[in-house]
């Protein structure tokens, strides 16, 4: 994005007009527009026959450049043969003027396709600006020089050189007025903040931190992690929850953070059709996820907080520490070389390739769990972390998450109308989890890998902070859980009480995923179906209220 062309236009009452149009000239406010100076030369009007073409002829936007005095004092854009043209027309009504009234323009031209609301404060500015010069000593038009010369072309190239290069510029004119203008970007306005979604930090935040920001910015940022929920964090930080959208949605206007799912090892996951585009034939991203995966680079982790009474455990229940979900990990005494590939395993000691790395992203489907596709890759996973390995192809957009949604078809439970391959029962699901847990029981207990609980900087990829160990699918479960509801308490039987049908039902609808129902519900992903099968016993046997039946439809 860049400036064009810079030109001063004024209505000349002298000049440029032949003897013929004179009389219409002192009736007609349309006559008498007048390019003084442009730069580039030849910008607007040639100079020379031979001159090169000009972006614009000035004949053809003369009327919008010098307009009525009813559109002075306005902001004017207008397109001509694919460039945009800004200005700000000023008219300063005097006795001292020929006709009473000194009519000026500076513009920019810009191209077509270009944003260009950076600019309309550059014109505004600088139109008051010389406004004011002109009333305090007749700068604009008493202005002896030549075009292309003089104070004013001076102050136009310099403009448009500092603009494009710096995108600020500060030139002073005399010992008491200088332009001072600096261009700020503008950004598109960032999508909704969901209370389900999960922030994630593409900068280090502590760099650019200081005592004189907002005070619940300086509360929520210690608590985005990567894997606290906005609504997590906001109760973590003991925050008003819109303030904490708020600050979130700000973060994410300037391009400090993202906004990624609820990880847990019971969602799925799959390629997308970027995948053989990206990493699949990329080296420097293999690269780059080998080191962001990579166990080895965790620093060790922060000692345990000290003990506290009985009564401070109680009173912590409410806002409990994230770094306290799970166990601290264990040392890495044979990861001694550096090297950015992760081991597979420790003896013999081999590292994982690029090979590996596409293959354990392909072999992700539909249908699929991360519990299950850990526990058939479970040793060369043994020092990847896996949330980070996930969160790496959603960034990238070669992975995509499988949500699940609750539809109540309306139907009596087992009646088998329920429309015929939209989804699982959640009965059938809930038995096909529980043998899939019994089988990863048995694959993975003599597993270990590591899982950081706080993401770092997606930039600075590989600088792990906290890691912990996870030894068997108790503890696959456990992180789980831990991490799509962390804040909730799986014991408090109150709570679930609470909900009732008449709560529940708006979620069956087959608009509200999973991670939204566990979030807003304040419950974790099996107390939402243990609660489903619950509504659909009641609303089966009732008999008033229409079916009962809820189908779990992947999507």
């Amino acid at each position: 994005m860049s400036i064009k062309a810079i030109f001063y236009s004024k209505f000349d009452t002298q000049e440029g007009l032949p003897p013929q149009t004179l009389v219409k000239t002192l009736t007609d406010h349309l006559t008498g527009p007048k390019v003084v100076h442009q730069v580039p030369e030849d910008a607007i009007v040639p100079q020379s026959p031979s001159s090169t073409p000009t972006f614009v002829p000035f004949p053809d936007i003369s009327f919008f450049v010098i307009p009525r005095q009813e559109l002075c004092g306005n902001f004017i854009q207008f397109c001509k043969e694919g460039y945009r043209i800004l200005g700000y027309p000023v008219c300063i009504k005097s006795p001292q003027y020929d006709r009473n009234e000194f009519i000026f323009n500076f513009c920019i031209i810009l191209s077509e396709d270009e944003p260009f609301s950076s600019y309309r404060t550059v014109v505004q500015k600088l139109a008051h600006l010389m406004k004011s010069l002109e009333e305090q000593n007749h700068f604009l038009s008493t202005d002896p020089s030549s075009p292309g010369s003089g104070k004013i072309y001076s102050l136009c190239e310099i403009l448009m050189e500092d603009l494009n290069n710096y995108c600020e510029c500060m030139i002073p004119i005399d010992d008491l007025n200088t332009i001072n203008i600096k261009l700020f970007p503008t950004y598109p306005p960032p999508p909704p903040v969901k209370a389900w979604q999960v922030p994630l930090f593409t900068i280090r935040p502590e760099t650019l931190m200081d005592e004189n920001w907002d005070l619940t910015m300086q509360r929520v940022i210690p608590y985005i992690n990567g894997v606290s929920s906005v609504k997590q964090i906001a109760l973590l930080a003991d925050a008003d929850f819109s303030l904490t959208k708020k600050c979130i949605k700000h973060l994410l206007y300037y391009g400090c953070c993202l906004l990624l799912d609820i990880f847990s090892f019971s969602a799925i996951y799959a390629p997308t059709a970027e995948f053989s585009r990206t990493i699949a034939c990329d080296p420097a991203m293999q690269r780059e996820c080998a080191r962001y995966v990579n166990t080895a680079f965790a620093p060790p982790p922060p000692p345990p907080p000290p003990s506290s009474s009985p009564t401070d455990d109680n009173n912590n229940n409410n806002h409990p520490d994230p770094h306290n979900d799970i166990h601290p990990p264990t040392p890495q005494s044979n990861l001694t070389t550096p090297s950015i590939w992760p081991l597979t395993s420790t003896d013999p000691p081999t590292r994982l390739d690029a090979l590996t790395i596409i293959e354990l992203y392909a072999s992700l489907r539909q249908g699929q769990s991360v519990r299950q596709w850990y526990a058939l890759h479970a040793d060369t996973l043994s020092h990847i972390d896996v949330r980070r390995f996930i969160t790496f192809g959603v960034i990238k957009g070669f992975l995509y998450r499988v949500h699940k949604y609750a539809f109540a078809t309306g139907h009596a439970k087992g009646s088998g109308n329920s429309g015929g391959g939209v989804g699982v029962g959640v009965g059938q699901q809930d038995d096909d989890e529980d043998r899939l847990q019994d089988s990863t029981t048995t694959t993975t207990a003599t597993t270990d890998f590591h899982i950081p609980h706080e993401a770092d900087n997606a930039a600075a990829a590989g600088d792990l902070r906290v890691h912990s160990s996870i030894t068997s699918s108790a503890d696959v479960d456990q992180y789980s859980s831990s991490a799509s509801s962390p804040s909730f308490s799986d014991s408090s039987s109150s709570s679930r009480d609470e909900i009732t049908d008449e709560t529940l039902e708006p979620y069956l609808d087959g608009n509200h995923c999973f991670d939204q129902i566990c979030t807003e519900l304040e419950i974790s992903e099996k107390e939402v179906v243990g609660r489903i099968r619950r509504w659909e016993g009641r609303k089966g046997a009732g008999g008033g209220g229409g079916g009962g039946e809820v189908m779990i439809i992947h999507r």
